[in-house]
């Protein structure tokens, strides 16, 4: 009866385990880095990835980064598709 209990207690705790990696993401987060993006155009992002929400990650206090051009402050979340990343910097 004891090890039937025990053995519930390890499961119970692995799916805790589990269900607080995918729900808070990476342990990484809250990081302020750069996401070079894929395509012709190069185009960057500057924030703070702040979680992971299946495919995506949110970036926080996000700026616009464009070549030559100065640096936009972008509104609210960022989402960015995991598909669209070329490389991630953390700063």
């Amino acid at each position: 009866m004891v090890s039937v209990l025990f053995a519930l207690v390890v499961v119970l705790v692995l799916v805790v385990a589990i269900l607080t990696y995918e729900l808070h993401g990476m342990p990484r987060l809250r990081r302020r880095c750069i996401v070079n993006l894929r395509g012709d155009d190069a185009d960057s992002i500057e924030g703070v990835l702040w979680t992971r929400r299946g495919r995506w990650l949110v970036l926080k206090d996000a700026r616009l980064m464009h070549r030559d051009d100065p640096p936009v402050p972008a509104d609210g979340e960022i989402l960015i598709d995991r598909d669209q990343i070329n490389f991630l910097q953390v700063l």
